[in-house]
């Protein structure tokens, strides 16, 4: 992990920060209209519900492997059909949540996360985490590289944000631009 602890957080804010910025742009009726993010079925209220499981899932992370346990979603998530599967229900349990809602559990599970990982001391950042065993996914990886894991995407650890930012400015950008005749 190259990141530092205190590297991962500034990127962790910077992703939120930039996400909240179009967030910040929509209505509850946008925000909430499914199928407009990607191409998908997804809503921009359902987008920060997935982004704030995630954060949320890096918090549960840290306290598992404080506590000697492996992380739990490493038994939850072993592939990408079981990845979509979690997707797909996590956003279906969050259906129901309005959008302003959403909106501060997003920016809040933001700040807590920051806040966490900013004050994680280096040596713990860098100690091997336990593992699941066979199911566990590979090598063994350090406390960083499971939050990295958790908040972003293969090869691009903390970045989770920038997966999604292009689709919701997208988004935005067409809501701002209204019916097109």
């Amino acid at each position: 992990m190259k990141e530092t602890p205190a590297e991962a957080a500034a990127i962790l804010a910077r992703g939120s920060e930039a996400l909240d910025a179009a967030f910040s742009k929509l209505s509850a009726d946008a925000a909430e209209a499914r199928g407009t993010i990607g191409g998908g079925t997804w809503s921009a209220r359902d987008l920060a519900g997935h982004l704030a499981t995630w954060e949320e899932l890096a918090l549960r992370t840290i306290e598992e492997v404080r506590a000697g346990r492996p992380p739990s979603i490493r038994t939850t998530v072993t592939d990408e059909a079981s990845l979509d599967r979690f997707n797909a229900t996590e956003v279906e349990r969050k259906a129901s949540t309005g959008w302003e809602e959403t909106l501060t559990n997003f920016r809040a599970t933001n700040a807590r996360l920051v806040a966490t990982v900013r004050a994680i001391p280096d040596d713990e950042w860098g100690r091997v985490a336990p593992s699941a065993g066979a199911s566990g996914g590979g090598r063994a990886r350090t406390l960083g590289e499971e939050v990295g894991s958790s908040t972003g995407m293969p090869r691009n650890p903390f970045r989770h944000a920038w997966a999604h930012l292009g689709d919701l400015q997208a988004f935005v950008q067409a809501v701002e631009a209204g019916p097109q005749a």
